[in-house]
């Protein structure tokens, strides 16, 4: 009985609507970062092939979307493989900047 009063007040609906979005949020955030992951593989595997292993490396670990998609820019762009190689080995670095 209890809990159904509870169920029923605005602060219980309002504390489970905000658990909901939050949730949601933490969704749409790894779904950025896979997305990113994805395509830094992608690129590389296009781009730079040798590199592939490195690539899958160095970018598992990373969870701000933001610095994948940066350095997706920049292996985009990358001219040589010791380049691309330089950007992959420094993506930790990076991660631990922001």
């Amino acid at each position: 009985m209890f809990q159904d009063i509870l169920r029923e007040s605005w602060v219980y609906r309002e504390i489970v609507e905000e658990g909901l979005e939050k949730g949601r949020e933490e969704g749409r955030e790894e779904g950025r970062i896979q997305e990113q992951q994805d395509m830094l593989i992608r690129l590389v595997q296009v781009r730079f092939p040798e590199l592939l292993g490195l690539a899958k490396q160095q970018s598992s670990g990373v969870m701000k979307p933001g610095i994948l998609s940066s350095v997706n820019l920049n292996l985009a762009t990358a001219q040589t493989i010791e380049e691309a190689r330089k950007l992959l080995l420094n993506i930790s670095k990076d991660e631990t900047k922001h």
